[in-house]
């Protein structure tokens, strides 16, 4: 894919991102404060592995930044941006280095460590350690959000023409089939 695609169509899963995080935000959290799916994952994680590491990690800054300024809760960008970053890293690491493991299971570890990490980040940054105990419940909805998003990519993927790929994609080893 050239440059110019790659940044159009990083755009497009940017915007995509951004809109599905918004309407996530309409319902209620799953069980306990916090809980979410992560349905915008599902774009950035794509736009990773179609567009490159770069792109992906563009994707998530956009719908991070925007998302938090949009939803009325800026203050959000400091706990959510660097959870997000640090789980969008872990999943692309396994997905480039480790090729046997399935990239439902490399979600399954971004859904569990961002949900972890944005819980632990907020109760730093408020000064609130009681609320640390929500972390295994966290976890656990992070894994079956991760569950959800990493099943959908793969069948994506999976179903994509190979025009689409990122052109060291064969190198990064990612299995489509």
């Amino acid at each position: 894919m050239k440059p110019i695609k790659k940044i159009a169509f990083s755009a497009a899963l940017s915007a995509f991102a951004l809109v599905a995080f918004m309407l996530e935000n309409l319902f209620p959290p799953i069980f306990i404060v916090g809980g979410r799916i992560g349905i915008a994952n599902f774009f950035i994680l794509v736009a990773g592995i179609i567009c490159g590491f770069w792109y992906g990690l563009t994707a998530l800054t956009v719908k991070a930044v925007l998302g938090s300024i949009l939803s009325g809760n800026a203050g959000a960008i400091l706990y959510s941006l660097p959870a997000g970053a640090v789980a969008y890293t872990a999943e692309m690491l396994i997905i480039i280095f480790a090729p046997k493991i399935s990239l439902i299971a490399a979600s399954v570890l971004g859904g569990t460590v961002n949900a972890c990490l944005q819980n632990a980040a907020f109760c730093l940054i408020t000064a609130t350690p009681e609320y640390l105990i929500y972390i295994p419940y966290l976890a656990l909805i992070g894994a079956a959000g991760g569950a959800i998003v990493g099943a959908a990519v793969y069948l994506t993927v999976k179903r994509l023409p190979e025009k689409f790929f990122y052109s060291t994609c064969k190198e990064q080893k990612i299995e489509r089939t």
